[in-house]
């Protein structure tokens, strides 16, 4: 008996509510504009809708059309618009000129309530400043009607349902599983790439050339003696070029890296190498000159270009490795074993 009482009460409670917000939006609009005859002023609030359920959002716009001439101050609000609407963010105010002269401001506020029935929210006052006077306007009463949620206490309660367990997709451990691959092999570069760089040697090794290394230098050598560019003014190109040779030389011979490498870490590096001393000299000299022409702005005499060029040609031909065709090497060996058969 009690429980039917209780549930009555309820409903009879639930329709006065309702009784109340009907009757407070039936008194008020959505929306309330008023008119300033004097200045020329209309002004204006407006509700996206005065009935929300409890915790929903909704907009409040306060819009002002007025003369240029006139400074008018918008109502400031700090988080909340009286004691029961709250204010979840205000926008700046957004002017627009008009086609008849005048401007139109408006500044929009995002508002909330949590508390169920019919909040009033008191007129807006807007101040106008002219002529070192100001006058205040205020619009209409507004009202917002908040509802809450029907609970239905006639049926018992449940325990909170956890949330499913639902096996694992390979969409979602993909991006995991390539990221940790990408960040295995960044870093098995890292480490390549250092031990690379203590020992002087490329990261990435290059295709070994068709021709031997010194012919490809030679060839390139000749190039240079015929062209004669120290004869023409081109004393920095000659140089550069001679060098370029002698580089590209010493990494394919040698498996050095010289390419980006300065004169002292060149002949650092050369250290390693198998040769006399006069080998080296000559080297020495060949760099040594070419820096002056190249960064000292030093033009060489005749005589100091020919005799890197003759020192170039050493440096390749006292290193070249004999290496017998392979033809020879099996006509070699067809000879010693008649030989031996004999």
């Amino acid at each position: 008996m009690t429980n039917k009482i209780d549930i009555l009460n309820s409903r009879i409670a639930k329709a006065l509510f309702a009784f109340v917000i009907l009757l407070g939006t039936t008194l008020s609009s959505f929306s309330t504009f008023a008119q300033e005859d004097e200045k020329g002023i209309k002004y204006g609030v407006q509700l996206d809708t005065n009935m929300i359920a409890i915790g929903d959002q909704i907009n409040l716009l306060l819009s002002v059309e007025q003369p240029k001439d006139l400074r008018i101050e918008f109502p400031v609000f700090s988080d909340s618009i009286g004691s029961t609407v709250e204010i979840i963010k205000q926008f700046p105010q957004d002017t627009v000129p008009m086609e008849n002269g005048k401007l139109k401001v408006n500044k929009n506020f995002l508002i909330t309530s949590f508390e169920d029935g019919v909040h009033k929210m008191n007129p807006f006052e807007f101040k106008i400043h002219k002529d070192d006077l100001m006058k205040i306007i205020r619009t209409d009463t507004l009202f917002l009607g908040v509802k809450t949620f029907d609970i239905d206490t006639t049926k018992a309660n449940f325990d909170i349902v956890m949330p499913i367990e639902t096996p694992i997709s390979f969409s979602e451990i993909a991006p995991w599983l390539f990221g940790g691959l990408l960040a295995v092999a960044i870093i098995v570069l890292v480490i390549i790439y250092l031990r690379k760089r203590k020992k002087n040697q490329p990261l990435f090794v290059k295709a070994k050339p068709a021709e031997p290394a010194h012919v490809i230098a030679l060839r390139k050598l000749d190039e240079i003696k015929k062209q004669k560019l120290w004869e023409t003014g081109k004393v920095k190109e000659f140089h550069s070029e001679l060098t370029d040779t002698i580089r590209f030389y010493l990494d394919e011979r040698f498996h050095l890296s010289t390419q980006e490498s300065t004169t002292d870490e060149i002949l650092e590096a050369t250290k390693s190498v198998d040769t006399d001393s006069e080998w080296k000299e000559n080297l020495k000299e060949i760099l040594e000159l070419a820096d002056l022409a190249k960064f000292a702005k030093l033009t060489p005499l005749q005589d100091e270009n020919e005799r890197s060029l003759k020192y170039a040609y050493k440096i390749i031909e006292t290193t070249v490795v004999n290496v017998s065709p392979p033809e020879e090497k099996e006509e070699t060996t067809s000879k010693e074993t008649i030989k031996e058969e004999k």
